[in-house]
């Protein structure tokens, strides 16, 4: 990890167990709230077809993180 600018305890890593358990949990749960549901049933599609679809939910889900 890299560091720019003025010196700072900047480090990434959570030593403590507990708060890294906390830190963790709340981080999935922001991320399983920003993702849509997956469409149910089955889907028939060329791997490009499927791939445009999983970008357009990645996009989905990084607009909803990224809102204000």
């Amino acid at each position: 990890m890299r560091i720019v600018g003025p010196y700072r305890d900047r480090s990434e890593i959570e030593l403590d167990p507990q708060k890294a358990y906390r830190r963790g949990r709340v981080l999935d749960a922001m991320l399983r709230s920003a993702l849509p549901a997956p469409r149910r049933g089955i889907h028939r599609g060329t791997f490009e077809a499927f791939a445009r679809m999983d970008e357009a939910r990645m996009v989905q889900a990084a607009r909803k993180l990224n809102e204000p």
